[in-house]
């Protein structure tokens, strides 16, 4: 690890990271002043770096996790009072629990859809690892998802190896992902539908959504994936959205019908399949 300034959605901070991990470097002064969020004195000459998607988690992020997770408790199966021990998973494992982890094991504990679905995550005592690899998600009985420990980035299985692909998900990112898929595909009334329009055409699908959330429709505005956001309604509906310039599509899940029809008379660039 080592210490510097980095860019983290489009502000500058100062802490610990992997660099390994970068992509790329920006001057610090280049960034507006109101997006330069540390006191650490800057030169003209310091440069803050980039990283790659799947990075180890940041301070930010960790912050950003812990309100995603408040957030979702309001529409989502979340334990997020529990208060779960890992020191057995930590004794069995040899190495401490990854921070992310933590919160997001503390939220989903005693919750059994997430541990019950075809794609689930592993009950804390069934977590292990294998070449350097926190196995914690699994299709089935094989393995989807992991921790590498020495990296802390998301590791994933395909082809019957362990792979770290620098343009994947963050580990954080990964659970969260999963935790919305789970929870959406076990509401009552479940949805899939194409987009229109701008929904399709946009490189912004979170900002082309803003204008359509508020009163009772909300962004998760921390979800922080290209291409890729999540709403929800005070009715508990959850909504993933996907758009990438050429292409959209939507997965909703709802309590009742009508809260899925009053999404997309709302939206009004959505057609159900």
């Amino acid at each position: 690890m080592q210490q510097g300034f980095y860019i983290y959605r489009n502000n500058v901070y100062f802490g610990s990271y992997h660099a390994e991990q970068v992509s790329g470097y920006q001057n610090v002064l280049c960034s507006r002043s109101e997006r330069i969020l540390t006191d650490r004195q800057i030169s003209k000459e310091d440069q803050a770096v980039r990283f790659w998607e799947n990075h180890h988690l940041l301070e930010p992020e960790y912050t950003d996790l812990q309100a995603m997770l408040s957030k979702m408790q309001s529409f989502m199966n979340l334990s997020r009072k529990e208060d779960v021990d890992f020191s057995a998973a930590e004794e069995k494992l040899g190495v401490p629990f990854p921070e992310e982890l933590k919160l997001i094991y503390s939220a989903i504990q005693n919750q059994a859809e997430y541990f019950a679905n075809v794609e689930h995550f592993l009950p804390l005592g069934e977590i292990y690892t294998e070449q350097g690899i926190i196995v914690f998600f699994k299709k089935k009985r094989a393995p989807i998802a992991g921790y590498d420990i020495e990296s802390g980035r998301l590791a994933q299985y395909y082809k019957k190896e362990w792979h770290i692909e620098n343009s994947s998900f963050c580990c954080y990112q990964f659970c969260v992902a999963r935790m919305l898929t789970i929870a959406l595909e076990n509401k009552p009334v479940v949805k899939k539908g194409r987009c229109k329009g701008t929904f399709v055409t946009t490189l912004d699908i979170k900002r082309e959504l803003e204008p359509f959330c508020h009163e009772s429709y909300h962004l998760l505005s921390e979800f922080n994936a290209y291409g890729i956001a999540v709403m929800y309604s005070d009715e508990k509906l959850i909504a993933w959205i996907r758009s990438n310039g050429f292409y959209a599509d939507i997965h909703a899940g709802a309590i009742d019908g009508s809260h899925l029809e009053a999404l997309r008379e709302h939206l009004g660039q959505i057609t159900w399949q």
